[in-house]
């Protein structure tokens, strides 16, 4: 049977679906690869865009045409969002006959699983901790800052041992603006500085909502060093997600900031 040419990575989440592709041709090693590797190339279609779908499968019709993987390519997908997956996986099926796809699952994940229901556990956070002990030595914490965030602890045996889950900026201040009736929406993609106390009613809900999550990930940290033996290292935090960039200045403990974290849980799959 013929190795399909190239592998795409599909991290379908609640907000978009980010994609990575790699040609076969190219290196893997895991170690050296990481969100700066010229060798992967990423894009992120947004669900809230009409023909986000269609959007996709033209996009990789074009990689297609400038040899950046085959049309007859492997794709991994990994979904939290059903509803968003189920039509994916039709288009893919329709326009790209020559391809497989395989819709990803714990059991694929080559990591032991230490929590009471595996089946239950997101995948998107256990290719984040996989792809993360591919590349640091454990025991980890691993932070995906998304429309949720999850702070999860991979232990000293390597295994993903649990974690927490705790609504991100938009649905906090999603949350305070639907139950009040005069506070205003906030961009957290914009650069504005955080002024401590807040001078301004946005700068209040800024402040306010970052510090929620910024210490909560800071006190889990601590809990989860806490839980450690005394022989282990202190764990290393990793940081990824699409509000990294804005938390990431405000987190105490020491940490790294890895983009498309999933995806490349997803091409570190055999």
């Amino acid at each position: 049977m013929k190795r399909p040419a190239g592998v795409i990575a599909v991290d379908v989440g609640n907000t978009a679906v980010k994609l990575s592709l790699r040609s076969n041709d190219l290196a893997a090693d895991k170690k050296a690869a990481d969100a700066a590797n010229p060798d992967w190339i990423h894009q992120s279609f947004a669900l809230d865009r009409s023909r986000w779908c269609e959007s996709l499968v033209d996009w990789v019709r074009e990689q297609a045409r400038n040899d950046v993987v085959s049309e007859a390519s492997q794709w991994r997908i990994a979904s939290v969002n059903q509803r968003a997956s189920d039509p994916l996986c039709q288009l893919i099926q329709r326009s790209f006959p020559q391809s497989t796809s395989r819709l990803i699952s714990y059991r694929d994940v080559p990591m032991p699983v230490d929590v009471d229901s595996p089946a239950q556990l997101g995948i998107d956070r256990l290719l984040s901790a996989f792809a993360a002990r591919n590349r640091y030595a454990a025991p980890l914490v691993v932070i995906d800052a998304g429309s949720a965030v999850t702070v999860d602890l991979v232990n000293a045996a390597g295994a993903f041992a649990g974690g927490a889950i705790l609504p991100g900026l938009t649905l906090q201040t999603n949350a305070l603006t639907m139950g009040t009736a005069a506070l205003p929406m906030i961009d957290w993609q914009n650069s504005d500085v955080v002024s401590i106390p807040g001078r301004n009613t946005v700068g209040a809900i800024r402040l306010g909502v970052l510090t929620s999550v910024t210490a909560s990930i800071d006190r889990l940290i601590s809990h989860y060093s806490e839980r450690l033996s005394e022989t282990d290292q202190p764990p290393v935090v990793i940081l990824c997600g699409g509000d990294a960039a804005v938390i990431s200045p405000h987190i105490q403990n020491k940490h790294v900031t890895h983009t498309h974290l999933v995806c490349q849980g997803l091409l570190d799959l055999d």
